[in-house]
């Protein structure tokens, strides 16, 4: 193990800090075991200064496991198509990657029937001014959020399934931010169907219970009529983002953001003007069909 490497807990259930680590380097079975665990233990981790090319950032993502590539194919990257873009730049007069990803509190790829297991998300360019920087994103605990829950409502929640919809998304997200084309049924047709994941599933490594469903693509509960499924979604959806269970990650360049998609979900801030330049690059990690 890095005999450098160092680890801090954040406040809260979630989020730890690591330094003395270089990813693309030679790092040992040892040293990404201790990664690993602390991945397991809180759920979203920042390994700092990891200044990466997308070959780079794709290499160290699959020592997690098999990487997908995302269904947007013109913001994947060129070099590494596993890794995709998301930034606020125009380039060559085209939008470089992704220009509204994370508008909504969501789990990366819930809409699969293998969502993502890990996402790796690397800061090339944070938008900065007078030495302050903007562009937070925060995380809610999903595990914590399910402890947090009464007795009553855990056996309520107990064998409910709920549909995730990309195509729900693109069409949400398009009226409400007019950042994409509001697409037709027809078009949508080219994006995945609904995937339908248990409400509440369990953690493949830690076994604990955790809440799935992501305001951005969950939107009605299998079996329910849409009156209940959307008074349950919508009292879910206010607990998981409550604060006690929250981790606010304030970005640096060269931040390697690293987050456990049944144990987290999350939310970008959108709290600065367009002319500051937000560039970042992204690997997901294929999970398993959620139980």
């Amino acid at each position: 193990m890095s005999a450098t490497m160092t680890i801090e807990n954040a406040d809260g259930p979630i989020g730890a800090a690591i330094t003395g680590v270089d990813v693309a380097g030679a790092l040992d079975d040892q040293a990404f075991a201790r990664i690993e665990q602390a991945l397991n233990e809180r759920a979203v981790i920042v390994i700092r200064d990891q200044v990466l090319s997308s070959a780079q950032l794709a290499t160290f993502s699959r020592r997690f496991g098999k990487l997908q590539v995302n269904v947007r194919a013109e913001a994947n990257s060129d070099e590494s198509p596993e890794v995709f873009w998301v930034s606020n730049v125009v380039k060559d007069g085209k939008p470089l990657g992704s220009h509204d990803a994370g508008r909504y509190w969501h789990s990366d790829l819930c809409y699969l029937e293998k969502p993502s297991k890990a996402t790796l998300l690397n800061a090339v360019e944070v938008p900065e001014k007078d030495g302050e920087t903007f562009g937070d994103t925060v995380f809610a605990g999903a595990a914590a959020a399910y402890d947090a829950l009464s007795d009553g409502m855990k056996n309520r929640l107990d064998g409910l399934k709920a549909a995730n919809g990309y195509r729900y998304m693109w069409n949400k997200k398009a009226h409400e931010f007019g950042k994409r084309p509001v697409l037709s049924e027809e078009e949508l047709e080219k994006y995945p169907p609904d995937a339908l994941h248990p409400i509440v599933r369990t953690h493949p490594d830690t076994g604990r219970k955790c809440l799935f469903v992501c305001y951005g693509y969950t939107h009605a509960v299998i079996g329910m009529d849409k009156t209940e499924s959307d008074a349950l979604l919508a009292e879910l959806f206010d607990h998981i983002a409550d604060p006690a269970f929250l981790y606010r990650h304030k970005w640096r360049v060269g931040d390697l953001l690293i987050w456990d998609n049944c144990a987290v979900q999350h939310k970008a801030t959108f709290d600065y003007d367009t002319s500051l330049r937000r560039v970042m690059q992204r690997c997901t990690v294929e999970g398993s069909v959620p139980y």
